[in-house]
């Protein structure tokens, strides 16, 4: 009884110090989704504002992915860095950077088939807004991997005490998310292309700054393919999962309410459920 009381304690303690961090990865994407929807809005169009609000449901299905992946391993290294169980520790945060990865890939192999091939019709009927989007899809396939990793490296950063370089990072995202909008939207003209690739680079620099720490001699957790267990995956997944239900679940609302929206109202609908839902980010 007193060895589950110590687990429980110890399992608490890592979810509030993992708090900061999730709240600053929430509120990125909050401020990511209200200058996409300006730039969409004011240089490319309502149609491009449809594209984004279908790409919400599959942004959120990640999400889940991602909280699950995130959740899991940093409670499952922190639960063996309180026992000290130092190879294990890093055995497990390996293992949960070689599984974010895959999952990026499988999403961003998806999203560019879909993408490139048209194969969109079950988000919507509406030709032009399909043609829109499948662009929009493959800009957004090029970030899903640093996606992943940013919020992984986020939670392991608080372990170090560098939630500092976490926020520096979020900082430098939004400006330069601010920057490759303006340069792909507003001079380049690439629309809906130019919304998701601004988004898609700003993360790869967000996960870079990140990922510095992992390199020096300051960092806890090493990435090594020795002592790595497959078999441990199941166990980051289990504990993961009820972090992530509430964002699957949204994901699922977010697909049905879509599809009520274009069916009952239209694309013009969906532009502004979106834009209502950026402000409601927050």
């Amino acid at each position: 009884m007193n060895t589950q009381t110590s687990d429980r304690r110890l399992i608490t303690k890592l979810i509030f110090r993992l708090l900061p961090a999730q709240i600053l990865l929430c509120l990125i994407g909050a401020v990511n989704g209200i200058i996409s929807s300006l730039f969409a809005g004011n240089y490319v169009g309502v149609t491009a504002m449809e594209a984004v609000g279908l790409y919400g449901p599959l942004n959120l299905l990640m999400g889940a992915v991602r909280d699950m992946i995130t959740g899991g391993a940093a409670i499952l290294c922190g639960t063996y860095m309180g026992k000290n169980e130092q190879e294990r520790m890093q055995a497990v945060f390996s293992l949960s950077v070689f599984i974010s990865i895959a999952a990026a890939l499988v999403f961003s192999i998806v999203m560019a088939v879909m993408g490139t091939f048209g194969l969109t019709g079950f988000f919507t009927g509406n030709g032009a807004a399909r043609e829109i989007f499948n662009h929009y899809l493959l800009g957004q396939a090029a970030g899903v991997v640093p996606m992943m990793l940013g919020s992984l490296f986020a939670a392991f950063l608080s372990f170090d005490n560098r939630g500092r370089q976490t926020t520096a990072a979020g900082i430098v995202y939004i400006a330069a998310n601010i920057v490759l909008n303006y340069v792909f939207v507003q001079l380049l003209r690439m629309e809906a292309l130019g919304l998701a690739l601004a988004s898609s680079l700003g993360m790869w620099i967000f996960m870079i700054i990140e990922a510095q720490h992992f390199f020096t001699v300051r960092s806890s957790f090493r990435f090594r393919f020795r002592g790595m267990h497959l078999r441990d995956s199941g166990e980051i997944l289990k504990i993961g999962t009820p972090g992530a239900a509430g964002t699957g679940y949204q994901s699922l609302r977010g697909l049905i309410v879509n599809g009520l929206i274009l069916r009952f109202v239209g694309g013009a609908g969906v532009s502004a459920f979106t834009a209502a839902n950026s402000l409601m980010g927050f």
